[in-house]
């Protein structure tokens, strides 16, 4: 292929940046070469966005070529799309992670959380195998977390104390947020008639104490209860 040449052609001096972006299948063996040239250059920020047609499954991403051994991980920023990931160890650097269409399971997105300390973005959109997703404390630089349409999520656990701004759109979940976290900027999508707004003034006020804008979308709710909190508040009856 004509991007293979160039890449092996290329001396890579000063690249920080690498992204893969496709819009047809590709043979897994061109995608692995081209990594390996990711790795050996030391890329801080690495985006692999596949498909969205095509099966997660597909293509397992190899992370073994980015293994946190203090020498060739120095990843900050991680974006993959549409395909499998099944991480065994940490990204000791890794600030922002963003996956969409991808196929991980809960123990080993807890598993890369908790062995990413340096995580201060995390965005989850459309990982249909993830039922519950656990933050732990530790992650001391966690500011903002979003998550979208996964389908299949039920609750969301979340002890970071510095997390300010939390996302989320899909099917009401449920909310455990430890007493340090200081969510200040949130927003709710619901998807399904679930009484979101509802919930949310009875249950909000002692799950997210700090809040200061708060932006609700819900079907079809009329009886929504109040806020006895100074803070802005934006409802979307659908």
């Amino acid at each position: 292929m004509k991007v293979d040449h160039i890449l092996k052609k290329h001396s890579g001096k000063g690249v920080k940046k690498f992204r893969i972006e496709l819009h047809m299948p590709v043979d897994p063996c061109y995608l692995n070469s081209w990594l390996q040239i990711a790795a050996e250059l030391r890329v801080e920020e690495l985006a692999v966005v596949l498909p969205s047609t095509c099966n997660a499954n597909d293509y397992d991403f190899p992370c073994a070529l980015f293994v946190d051994d203090g020498c060739r991980n120095a990843i900050e920023h991680l974006c993959l799309g549409g395909c499998a990931f099944h991480p065994t160890a940490g990204f000791g650097y890794l600030r922002k992670l963003r996956l969409f269409w991808v196929h991980i399971t809960v123990d080993e997105l807890e598993c890369l959380i908790s062995k990413s300390p340096a995580l201060e973005h995390l965005a989850l959109k459309y990982c249909y195998t993830i039922t519950y997703l656990k933050i732990p404390s530790l992650l001391q630089h966690l500011s903002y977390l979003m998550v979208a349409a996964c389908a299949n999520l039920q609750t969301i656990e979340c002890k970071a104390p510095n997390l300010s701004t939390f996302y989320f759109s899909g099917r009401q979940v449920e909310l455990l947020f430890g007493c340090s976290v200081q969510v200040k900027t949130m927003e709710m999508r619901c998807s399904t008639q679930c009484n979101t707004i509802y919930n949310a003034c009875a249950n909000l006020p002692s799950i997210v104490p700090n809040i200061e804008t708060l932006s609700i979308s819900s079907v079809s709710e009329v009886n929504c209860g109040t806020f006895d909190y100074h803070i802005y508040l934006e409802m979307l009856l659908m």
